[in-house]
């Protein structure tokens, strides 16, 4: 039976729900991720919904899971289905900050969720490699984003991937992790007595 809430997890492996994206906002090295989640000591499922995925499905997987992570887009609006006090870690693409907040980080924080984003740096982002270092899509998102919505899906949306930093990547998946160690039983019945 999966736990119901956050306390009914303190002898299990946190679960973390991957979503993943088909096409552009892809995460390059998921397999990387997904193992260095789960030497991190997670319980990582994979999930791609697809226009046909059943929202039962999606809804099973999430409403069980103490974690929910995936690359800015239009699945992050799954969040729903988290339970309050479950965290969302949304991976922000150069150029869709503004979208990421306003759209999923600020309702998912309404929502009693504890909310995390991870910026990619230029690095991290496949427009580095195509447009260079130097390039206003890299180092001045705002400039592009000004002409308009149509250029900003067609360079930001549209034709761009993800190559996480595992070390720095790593740092924000500690934090989750200290995060739900603080909310298991035996912290909380700790700080109780105190």
């Amino acid at each position: 039976m999966a736990p119901t809430n956050l306390g009914e997890i303190a002898n299990q492996k946190p679960r973390l729900a991957l979503l993943l994206r088909n096409g552009s906002r892809s995460l390059e090295n998921e397999g990387e991720v997904v193992a260095m989640a789960e030497e991190m000591g997670f319980a990582v499922e994979v999930m791609r919904p697809e226009k046909t995925t059943e929202l039962a499905a999606i809804y099973m997987v999430l409403n069980r899971s103490e974690v929910m992570l995936g690359v800015h887009g239009a699945a992050m609006t799954h969040f729903l289905f988290m339970r309050p006090g479950s965290v969302f870690v949304q991976i922000i693409p150069i150029g869709t900050e503004w979208a990421s907040e306003t759209y999923y980080g600020a309702p998912a924080r309404r929502m009693g969720l504890r909310y995390i984003s991870y910026k990619v740096k230029a690095e991290e982002s496949s427009l580095w490699k195509e447009y260079g270092k130097e390039h206003p899509v890299v180092r001045e998102p705002g400039t592009i984003n000004a002409r308009g919505w149509e250029e900003t899906k067609r360079v930001y949306l549209d034709r761009q991937n993800v190559r996480l930093d595992l070390g720095r990547f790593r740092r924000t998946m500690d934090r989750v992790r200290r995060y739900l160690e603080s909310r298991r039983p035996e912290k909380v019945e700790e700080e109780e007595r105190n």
